[in-house]
């Protein structure tokens, strides 16, 4: 979903801004990487994306259909963001049907805003 996150976590490095449009063409490019590299498991993760409605997750959902398509034997992990703020949408991901739903948390309660102040730690624990 592009190189800009959304938020400006502690210990992260990537770049922070206001991000551009998603390429409607990711999802294939994705898929014909995976299919290329010959992958037996695939990890699809991305940068937050607060600006979008759903936060991305029919992006996810995009990809991870795409990529079953020409990929039959390919396991599809997703590592996604929180989707704070943003109901049921990562509902969207799930139905897609990735074989692992993942999420990190990074840090213990204690830190979490100090850490990563645009997420909240009992989002992501509900999230999960």
């Amino acid at each position: 979903m592009g190189d800009t996150c959304t938020r400006a976590c502690a210990f992260c490095n990537v770049k922070t801004g206001k991000p551009g449009l998603l390429d409607p063409f990711e999802p294939l490019k994705i898929a014909k990487a995976t299919k290329e590299l010959n992958l037996r498991h695939v990890v699809i993760t991305s940068v937050d994306r607060d600006d979008l409605s759903d936060g991305g997750a029919n992006h996810f959902s995009k990809v991870i259909t795409e990529t079953r398509k020409i990929n039959k034997n390919t396991t599809i992990e997703v590592l996604t963001p929180d989707f704070l703020r943003k109901g049921d949408a990562y509902k969207n991901v799930v139905k897609a049907n990735p074989d692992v739903f993942n999420h990190n948390i990074e840090t213990v309660p204690s830190l979490y805003r100090r850490v990563r102040p645009g997420s909240r730690y009992f989002a992501s624990v509900d999230l999960l």
